[in-house]
């Protein structure tokens, strides 16, 4: 490209396709059509939902899209000269629909994972524009595909009849834009065949991502990142005479990006602009079209968002009658009731995050609010002095790197900071000064919290690893003195100072009661924590023990927290021991009439104890009046599957107070998100489901104690624009702060970020941004850097419903041509036409839904539109003429139930070709799913001589090392009982034959790593394809101001064998089996025909280990 590849205005353009003069493409959400010399554009739709590949019919009077306005990913068709659009496909809930072009024929092809037992399997299929059935092409799982085409000139109908060969993509990954220079398994391959014939690979010896397979006139071309960037290719379908045919100079810094043809010209997108090449004769130039997209620019236009479901955090005052809260980036001061609600900060741009009140520092003086912004770039503390004046003052700007936790000093003199790079630090409020109290180099410090006096501060520090374990620490912030107040043994988490300052309690997962678990020989920790309590002085009583005097009968204690015993009185004492005031501590233990806090360091370790409580699962703690709190969460599956149905809420937390004086704890509250607690320590706060609501900190609060805050009083104003900038701004130092290397790879980062700030001033939508984002991120040639949108369901969307089941269209009905078996180990997997009562059968004819009768051309899909999940009537002919009129309710979702019948015909297929001998498993992930589904089966494929373990498609997660203490135990005994015929090996659940693992270019992330370590461990061969490579680990803890997830590649790997050379690469298969296109179109599986054969050659030199015979006598 010889022109500059961007413009500094105008809008973001993608997506393109031609057609005679004409250009259609992607903007601000919709797709637009302009002449191809340039000029003005006009909308197609005005849908205002995302789009992507338009794409005009091969005569050129429609187009077809890929569209997301109905919920799900759906093709839609409309004419080019206006008219209604009509949606040709109900697939629903799917992983991946994309439109990809049309057949010769005039039908327009999409491929798909609807239907496929598993996200990773994307077939092509040709849609009828009539609505029909779309018909699956003999392909197998794909990325792209192009049909040989005709040569002819731009706009002119075919003169001869299209080729029979096909160019194919491998099974689709991620666009090459998103993750540059991508080598992995899943890299883009070409091959070249004839449908019903064996395919080729072509450009095999090009080390980089192929895209967008074209064929033109008598050449194909494609798109590859070989040479460093994504340029536009073209050669002899032989694979000769490769030619480059875009720029590589600086002046041309964008990926060329989703490449179309009309059969002689190509056309594609780079930097927001569109690109047109004429000619692959050599000699043509690309050009940029001067396309200028007509409208108001409505995405870019602020708009009011309404609070409620958007607070991020509250912090309530003094007395809780008001309260600093966050939306939207925006802080307020709210008053609870019957009063205003006034902004503190508001800047367009800029967000602020973390508000926090500042008690007053004299008696009767303002109370202040303290925030952190990134209003000059890097996080800085804004200050208001007083939250009713205008002072704002800011603090620290670029001296405190991310700000992760923030907190207010009870006197209101100084804040506590903790930051992303692992730094505690203490900043004065009267001038901004830094201090720097301590560094963590395993990670960053949590749970900040003062004690009441202020001169002491607590937090937990992570030891031997960020993910190992955690102690709570002490600094006294006279001295700046820093001591550890509980050991380097346990995960103690939460510290919060009673409210009289001789206690700190806090979090701890110290509880080991163990707990057998239902399906396997192991035992676990589900109840491991519990809150505990320290005794800061050597010489205060702990509230738990026994008393001189004993209790009062009825338990309670006149005006004290802790026991009286006599003691030595200090100055500042009252006699028996009590501090002369009774002060409150609430999140930041604020409180002006608590005395000294004294900590003796000797001992105070050996001054732990427990709470009087059930240990469990605890979330937050905080101290209250007279009390602590805390968060309890219900101990319940990872999956959700031990609920009564999937239905059911997921169960949150309840919050409990702890009463020191009673010694006896309560539940206040049965569901909450999260709470604060206001400085006198009466009242708390509470977020729950985008509510806030003030409650008694003492009590269970009953209707007249309850106050819900009128968040319609919060007027907030987003302006897209503003917001935009600052959310691409925000990634790149996110990226900057947090990528596995500090030289980011050796990648000019700044550089970057400047190169592709001014697209931000062209965006029209919010899926613009989050390309534009996945692009930026995508520079850093790292895997895991990931943009994903709020997720939010479309207005008016329906979700589609599924019957679990294939139909086919036979005549002027639609019969049931297969039932997909239920699974009742997975409530996910129900078969809805096999529930009880509804007795379909295969064959049956499908005559109506809901009393609509199904139309003979379209189906019942249209018909099964927003019914998931809501019971129907079926009117269904069985075969015999009977009539019926069942009741069912279709699923949302048929990937489980399609997965388990995957599965099943894995294990079928392995039994016949190894007569019985061997058993077989699917791992899906690395996560609580797929340690579940291990395990469902576990035991009866472990009683098989051999075992093939198969790791194709693997989702990657963290598990591997559990599952490789299965893989890796190997049988050294034998138990047997009196009368009993089967034996038990020692240990349970091994293996007891040779092991053969399958892999493939989509196993990834942990799914990388199991397999490179059952090389490393020598567990057995790996059969397959390279794995995906993608081994830098995320934590996934960050979000943008509207909720925009973006994560940062952070923890890199190392594996014996591989190195760091894992990541980009993948593992290499011992036994490499690639699985051609004309492979999945026979239904074949060659990787799991070799694996067999393998294991097999084993045994045959390595028998499984059986049982001896009992001895003789």
């Amino acid at each position: 490209m010889t022109e500059s590849e961007s413009t500094p205005a105008g809008a973001y353009l993608r997506h393109p396709h031609l057609h005679g003069d004409l250009v259609t493409f992607v903007a601000e959400d919709d797709i637009w059509l302009a002449p191809l010399d340039g000029g003005r554009a006009w909308r197609l739709t005005a849908d205002r939902s995302p789009v992507s590949h338009p794409r005009f019919s091969p005569d050129g009077s429609k187009i077809a899209w890929t569209s997301t306005r109905d919920g799900s990913a759906e093709i839609h068709v409309a004419p080019v000269d206006g008219g209604e659009a009509r949606r040709l496909t109900h697939w629903g809930t799917t992983s991946r629909t994309l439109l990809r072009g049309w057949t010769p024929q005039g039908e327009p092809v999409a491929i798909t994972s609807a239907g496929q037992p598993t996200a990773r399997q994307a077939w092509a299929f040709a849609v009828p524009l009539d609505g029909g059935q779309p018909r699956r092409l003999p392909f197998g799982p794909i990325g792209h595909l192009a049909f040989e085409a005709s040569a002819q000139a731009p706009g002119e109908a075919a003169d001869r009849a299209p080729g029979d060969r096909v160019l194919l993509l491998s099974a689709y990954s991620a666009e090459p834009a998103r993750w540059k220079r991508y080598r992995g398994g899943t890299a883009g391959r070409l091959w070249i065949g004839t449908e019903g014939a064996d395919f080729a690979r072509l450009h095999s010896e090009l080390d980089g991502n192929i895209e967008s397979p074209l064929w033109v006139g008598d050449r194909i071309a494609f798109l590859s990142d070989h040479e460093g960037t994504g340029h536009l290719y073209s050669s002899r379908p032989d694979g000769s005479d490769l030619r480059r045919h875009t720029d590589s100079s600086p002046s041309a810094p964008f990926y060329a990006r989703n490449a179309a043809t009309d059969g002689a010209r190509v056309v594609w997108h780079s930097g927001g602009d569109l690109w047109l090449l004429d000619r692959l004769d050599g000699v043509a130039r690309p050009r940029r079209l001067d396309v200028r997209p007509a409208g108001p620019r409505t995405g870019r236009r602020p708009y009011p968002l309404p609070a409620a479901g958007r607070l991020s955090s509250a912090a309530p005052d003094a007395t809780a009658r008001a309260a600093a809260v966050v939306v939207r980036g925006t802080v307020h001061w709210l008053t609870h009731r019957e009063g205003p609600a006034r902004v503190l900060a508001e800047t367009p741009g800029a967000r602020a995050r973390l508000a926090r009140v500042v008690p007053a520092t004299v008696e009767g003086g303002p109370q202040g609010a303290l925030w952190v912004t990134d209003a000059e770039g890097d996080d800085a503390l804004e200050y208001a002095p007083d939250v009713l004046a205008q002072e704002r003052r800011r603090y620290a700007a670029g001296a405190l790197g991310r700000v992760l936790g923030l907190q207010v000093a009870p006197d209101g003199k100084h804040a506590a900071v903790a930051a992303a790079d692992g730094r505690l630090l203490l900043v004065a409020l009267a001038d901004g000064s830094v201090r720097e109290l301590a560094r963590s180099v395993d990670g960053e410090v949590n749970g900040l919290a003062f004690a009441p006096d202020s001169g002491w501060l607590a937090w937990s520090q992570p030891t031997l690893g960020p993910w190992m374990l955690r102690q709570i620490m002490l600094a006294d912030l006279a001295s700046g003195t820093v001591s550890e107040a509980t050991p380097q043994r346990f995960i103690d988490t939460s510290p919060a100072f009673t409210a009289d300052g001789k206690h700190l309690a806090f979090l701890s997962m110290r509880n080991f009661d163990p707990v057998y678990d239902a399906h396997s020989f192991d035992l676990g920790f589900p109840t491991g924590a519990r809150p505990y309590l320290l005794t800061l002085a050597a010489d205060t009583p702990s509230p738990f023990g026994p008393r001189r005097g004993g209790r009062p009968a009825d338990g309670t204690e006149e005006g004290a927290e802790t026991p009286a015993e006599p003691k030595t009185e200090q100055p500042g004492e009252q006699p028996g021991g009590e501090a002369a005031g009774t002060g409150e501590s609430g999140e930041a233990g604020e409180s002006s009439e608590a005395t000294g806090t004294v900590v003796d360091l000797v001992g105070l370790a050996d001054r732990i104890v427990p709470f009087p409580v059930e240990g469990g699962r605890f979330g937050e703690l905080r101290a209250a009046k007279d009390g602590v709190l805390w968060t309890r969460y219900q101990v319940v599956g990872e999956l959700g599957d031990d609920a009564a149905t999937l239905d059911d809420e997921r169960p949150g937390p309840v919050l409990e107070r702890f009463d020191l004086a009673k010694l006896r704890a309560e539940q206040l509250v049965d569901s909450l998100d999260t709470f604060a607690v206001s400085a006198d320590g009466s009242r708390l706060a509470v977020l729950d489901g985008g509510e806030l609501r003030i409650v008694p900190a003492d009590r269970k609060a009953g209707e007249e104690d309850e106050t819900r805050v009128d968040l319609a009083r919060l007027r907030v104003t987003v302006d897209p624009a503003a917001e935009w900038r600052q959310m691409f701004d925000e990634n790149g130092r996110l990226m900057r702060d947090n990528f596995w290397r500090a030289d980011l790879g050796g990648v000019d980062w700044a550089g970057v970020l400047a190169r592709y700030r001014p697209l931000v001033e062209r965006l029209g939508s919010h899926d613009e941004l989050v390309d534009l984002l996945w692009e930026v991120v995508g520079e850093l040639g790292t895997s895991h850097a990931y943009v994903s949108p709020p997720g939010r369901a479309a207005p008016g969307s329906r979700p589609q419903g599924l019957l679990g089941a294939d139909l086919v269209r036979d005549g002027e009905v639609w019969r049931i041509a297969r039932i997909l078996p239920g699974e009742s180990s997975d409530p996910r997997a129900r078969s809805p036409l096999m529930a009880p009562g509804v007795a379909v059968r295969a064959g049956d004819a499908l005559l109506a839904v809901d009393g609509r009768p199904v139309d003979p051309v379209t189906g019942p899909a249209p018909l099964l539109a927003g019914t998931a999940g809501q019971p129907i009537e079926l009117t269904v002919r069985q075969a015999e003429g009977v009539v019926r009129h069942p009741v069912a309710v279709p699923l949302a979702d048929d990937e489980a139930l399609r997965y388990h019948d995957w599965v099943a015909g894995r294990r079928a297929e392995v039994r016949r070709l190894s007569e019985g001998r061997l058993g077989y498993l699917h791992i899906p992930d690395m996560m609580s799913t797929g340690w579940a589904q291990l395990h469902r089966d576990l035991r009866v494929e472990l009683a098989k001589e051999g075992l093939l373990v198969d790791l194709r498609e693997n989702r990657g997660g963290h598990t591997s090392q559990l599952i490789l203490e299965k893989l890796s135990r190997r049988i050294i005994g034998w138990g047997r009982g009196r009368g009993l015929a089967t034996a038990e090996p020692y240990p349970g659940e091994a293996p007891r034959g040779p092991v053969v693992a399958l892999a493939d270019e989509h196993a990834g992330s942990d799914g990388d790593i199991v397999n490179a370590a059952i090389q490393a461990l020598g567990i057995g061969p790996v059969v397959g394809t390279r794995t995906w490579g993608g081994v830098i680990g995320i934590d996934s803890r960050y979000g943008l101001v509207d909720g925009t997830a973006v994560t940062q590649p952070k923890y890199a790997t190392w594996l014996e064998g591989y190195g760091w050379g894992l990541e980009n690469r993948g593992v290499t298969p011992d036994v490499e089996v690639p699985i051609a296109p004309h492979h999945w179109a026979a239904g074949e599986d060659p990787q799991l025909a070799e694996a067999v054969r393998i294991a097999l050659a084993s045994l045959a030199t390595t028998p499984a280990k059986t049982p001896p015979p009992l001895p003789e006598l």
